[in-house]
């Protein structure tokens, strides 16, 4: 973790459960705002492609394999399937950007007829000098069902993640040549949730049923792979159980 090695940010990225949902509501809106109490998806990392198609070679690796599901059922055909580069900025070198975009390895997953292929740029940095903090207004929630907020206040914050992710995403949209892949930019780091920005994923033109097969059969034979993550928490679930009856 300390070296932002790939594959261990990615389980940190999927172990977050505020900053990813954020993240996969930029990539999957449709599902996201439109499920069930429910639902949620299930995520693993650093899948072997070979191990979901044999005869896949590149990318050799699937980032993040998302499958949604709505009570008992598995969405296979609602799958998204991302490509994930790290970007390793500074503040006096924040126009850094991956030496690989990942567009290649996405347009690999969507020949292959994956239902839904996103690219996502995961941003670590330092932190800015404070004199390079900037003057912002901030609110505390008094209730957070009415939306009530006490009256604003200055605070002086350390803008620089909000000003990678709006470079990056830039750089995304500039490179990508696809409609059809779904593109992230999203800050990884302790100093708070920092809103992602991104474009929805369009479904997969060459959806393969054979590819929607292999994953199906990739799951059952390796749901140890899988973190469960519940589109909302356990005790709101409950309570609309309770509701029902």
């Amino acid at each position: 973790m300390e070296q932002d090695d790939e594959q261990r940010l990615c389980v940190w990225f999927a172990c977050q459960s505020v900053l990813f949902g954020n993240c996969y509501r930029q990539l999957m809106p449709s599902f996201f705002d439109k499920v069930r109490l429910d639902s949620g998806v299930m995520i693993a990392t650093t899948v072997p492609s070979r191990d979901i198609l044999p005869a896949m070679s590149f990318p050799g690796d699937i980032d993040l394999l998302i499958i949604p599901y709505v009570g008992d059922h598995l969405l296979v055909a609602q799958t998204l399937a991302v490509e994930v580069k790290i970007v390793r900025a500074k503040f006096h070198a924040q126009g850094k950007s991956p030496n690989d975009f990942g567009f290649s390895q996405a347009n690999g997953m969507v020949r292959h007829g994956f239902p839904f292929v996103g690219v996502a740029h995961l941003i670590v940095s330092d932190s800015s000098p404070m004199k390079a903090w900037r003057s912002m207004h901030a609110v505390d929630v008094i209730d957070a069902e009415s939306g009530r907020v006490r009256e604003p206040r200055e605070v002086f914050v350390d803008m620089l993640p909000a000003d990678l992710i709006k470079r990056s995403y830039g750089r995304l949209l500039k490179n990508c040549q696809s409609k059809q892949v779904g593109l992230l930019a999203a800050y990884l780091g302790e100093s708070g949730n920092w809103i992602p920005d991104g474009r929805q994923a369009r479904k997969n033109r060459a959806l393969s049923r054979e590819t929607l097969n292999a994953i199906a059969y990739y799951y059952r034979e390796n749901l140890w792979r899988f973190r469960d993550l519940p589109r909302f928490p356990d005790d709101l679930q409950r309570r609309e159980v309770r509701s029902a009856y």
